[in-house]
């Protein structure tokens, strides 16, 4: 009997140890400019995420890891000012036609720029592949170019982070 019970004891420490460290994982993204920025102790005016991406699910990806990034920089600096710029293929996955292949992801777009993340694409990519402003999602800010909306933040004094896929 006292086998069974140390087994069953051992099965249960194993198994919360493992869901605890999953959910630590998961919610849990790290970005090398994102630590630097966390390291400091002056905030800085702000932080531009950049994102260039082929990737046909990029918003997937992104989306979680844009929001894991941005808690972590409110937490540190809550009156941080967070702004996105998408000029790769992805920012095609934000027209209204398109939005439907990613909605948890656009969801959690939308919930970001409702608490004040900037999101930008790029009108010169658009104008590039003939798609108008008004095809993209209304929490989009069609920009003029991408690398200059990306060059005026930083000017602002932003720090800019560029995010790629995690392997």
């Amino acid at each position: 009997m006292i086998a069974i019970i140390d087994k069953f004891s051992r099965f249960t420490l194993v198994s919360l140890l493992l869901i605890f460290q999953s959910s630590v994982y998961a919610s849990d993204y790290s970005n090398l400019s994102v630590n630097k920025i966390l390291q400091s102790t002056e905030e800085p005016a702000g932080v531009v995420f950049e994102l260039v991406s082929w990737d046909e699910n990029t918003w997937q990806w992104a989306s979680p890891m844009i929001n894991g990034l941005t808690n972590q920089l409110k937490t540190k600096f809550p009156e941080i000012d967070i702004a996105v710029v998408s000029h790769g293929a992805e920012q095609f996955q934000l027209t209204k036609d398109k939005q439907h292949k990613q909605a948890e992801a656009i969801a959690q777009l939308s919930e970001l720029v409702e608490a004040g993340v900037d999101l930008h694409v790029c009108g010169a990519h658009s104008f590039w592949r003939d798609v108008p402003n008004s095809a993209y999602i209304d929490i989009a800010d069609v920009a003029p170019s991408g690398p200059a909306q990306i060059n005026d933040y930083v000017k602002l004094g932003y720090e800019h982070v560029l995010l790629q896929k995690l392997l």
